[in-house]
């Protein structure tokens, strides 16, 4: 089995030099990697993403406006030609060389696979850090396959094409977060075949205390935007109902 590698990157011109150097050192590299800047508004980043384009078996598109992470996925999904879409988060990091390799040994029986992500560390009171540190003992592989469409998220995530194509992200999701809590519904309702895997990328980039507060925020904004077709599928929207109730 071979796959699209898709990674999507917006100001994080760094993170995508890493993430794209260790995939093509992959044992078993990806048949074809598809790299979009959604809209850079940082110059630099947008000049050194550029040098994507001299690396071997790499397609790069640079978009003049940022149409959010739902739309750039389905735009990359369809320009993809293998049969496998793998999903990489462009601030994630490769930590092992069969990391391909071990997707594509999966059971052809299963249409979506996630890998989960390993925490790095960071130095002083980073808030993202913190927040992911209380969060970990969530993200294991035992209680992912335990609600295995509860936690389906698209930093480290494999795809049949057609699937992803039955179940495209939903475009109405411009800002900042959710996108894959509602494909995780929907996959749910449409009894697609899940599995988690031991595959995991290494989640060590954290960005500022004032950027994670901006993306928070950002978040809950779109929660409540889609509070209803979501309801079932976060916890924090449980807890306000139960507040409400009381």
């Amino acid at each position: 089995m071979r796959a699209s590698l898709i990674v999507t990157t917006y100001n994080r011109p760094d993170a995508l030099h890493l993430v794209l150097q260790s995939i093509l050192q992959q044992t078993v590299p990806p048949a074809e990697i598809i790299v979009a800047d959604d809209g850079s508004t940082d110059t630099h980043a947008r000049l050194t993403n550029k040098e994507m384009l001299e690396l071997a078996n790499v397609v790069y598109l640079q978009r003049r406006e940022n149409v959010g992470r739902a739309r750039i996925r389905n735009v990359l999904a369809r320009r993809a030609t293998s049969a496998w879409l793998l999903f990489v988060d462009s601030d994630m990091t490769v930590c092992r060389d069969d990391f391909v390799l071990r997707y594509a040994e999966l059971d052809d029986a299963y249409e979506v696979a996630c890998g989960g992500y390993l925490l790095g560390d960071a130095k002083g009171n980073n808030l993202r850090f913190l927040y992911e540190k209380q969060a970990a003992d969530s993200n294991t592989l035992a209680r992912r396959n335990l609600h295995p469409y509860h936690n389906l998220h698209t930093a480290n995530l494999l795809m049949r094409r057609e699937t992803a194509f039955a179940h495209p992200f939903d475009e109405r999701f411009r800002r900042y977060g959710y996108e894959d809590v509602l494909l995780g519904k929907q996959l749910m309702q449409a009894g697609t075949r899940i599995i988690h895997i031991d595959n995991p990328l290494l989640f060590a980039d954290f960005e500022s205390n004032t950027h994670f507060m901006q993306k928070t925020e950002e978040a809950l904004q779109t929660l409540h935007t889609f509070r209803e077709e979501l309801r079932g599928f976060s916890r924090l929207l449980d807890v306000a109902d139960k507040i409400r109730r009381l």
